[in-house]
């Protein structure tokens, strides 16, 4: 697929917070992947806890289907290729005024802010590292059959469910 070298098909990430233990290997597997340091502020993914419910949610971008974020993104910044599904914000462009992340409805932490510019999840160009160190199988990469679809948009429903329920969305 053009400009995700080794993807041969679509994947899709597969994000289950009823799996997720709250380890965090997934935030310092992002940082060091992206950043080079182990340094959860750098990471590209956040953990939500919810103690009262014993919760960890991962919050990543989910790179929506029709993504929120990319109509209100008043300088173009954010882009979807539309082979891979990856959504992208071009840190060039992007002046760093939110919007983005107010329209997210997984919460405004899809969408890191580091050094005023806007940074999402792009998938490790098809070999996340997230997924690589999740021992719990909460965060999955997984080809984008039907059944795979089906799994994602189930499990994206709840997790905004359980997201607003508790005053996160």
């Amino acid at each position: 697929m053009d400009g995700v070298p080794g993807l041969k098909q679509r994947m899709l990430m597969l994000t289950d917070y009823e799996t997720c233990s709250g380890c965090q290997s997934c935030i310092l597997a992002c940082s060091l992947a992206k950043a080079r340091v182990f340094s959860p502020s750098k990471s590209r993914i956040t953990l939500r806890k919810i103690e009262e419910r014993c919760l960890g949610i991962p919050i990543v971008c989910e790179h929506c289907e029709d993504p929120p974020c990319l109509p209100v993104c008043p300088v173009s910044a954010i882009t979807k290729d539309s082979k891979t599904g990856v959504v992208r914000i071009d840190s060039e462009l992007c002046t760093g005024c939110k919007q983005c992340s107010e329209a997210c409805p997984f919460g405004p932490e899809t969408v890191r802010f580091i050094d005023g510019k806007a940074l999402l999840c792009d998938l490790c160009n098809g070999e996340p590292a997230c997924v690589q160190t999740c021992t719990q199988k909460a965060l999955m990469f997984l080809p984008a059959t039907k059944a795979v679809v089906a799994k994602k948009a189930e499990l994206a429903e709840k997790r905004k469910a359980i997201l607003a329920s508790t005053g996160g969305v």
